[in-house]
């Protein structure tokens, strides 16, 4: 398991391609508000792109059919850091984009396989 990165070595919170995806960590920016991260695995990220796609907010989840998770933190007691690991590490097709609120910008991790 590792993070997944750019060619510079930075992290990237999005990606086209087949992996595995083991969990994800991030920042929440504001602890007194909720935080939302859904990852999409993204029939619309085309052949030949190296990048997912950042989409805003998702007003109804059943808006994209291919959601791998979507989180939402509870209101009364957020943590600082949002974090989630899967059972069991989950393959993409098409590669993930990501729909997130009240996330610390760059502060998002995706971990893969």
């Amino acid at each position: 398991m590792y993070p997944l990165t750019c060619v510079a070595g930075f992290n990237v919170p999005a990606r086209a391609g087949k992996f595995e995806i083991c969990g994800f960590t991030a920042e929440v920016q504001d602890t007194a508000a909720a935080a939302n991260i859904a990852l999409i695995d993204d029939p619309a990220i085309k052949s030949g792109w190296k990048t997912g796609r950042l989409i805003g907010s998702i007003a109804q989840p059943t808006e994209q059919k291919y959601i791998i998770v979507n989180k939402v933190t509870n209101t009364t007691a957020v943590e600082p850091t949002f974090e989630w690991i899967p059972f069991e590490s989950i393959k993409t097709r098409y590669g993930i984009s990501l729909s997130f609120t009240n996330i610390k910008q760059g502060s998002f991790c995706l971990y893969v396989r």
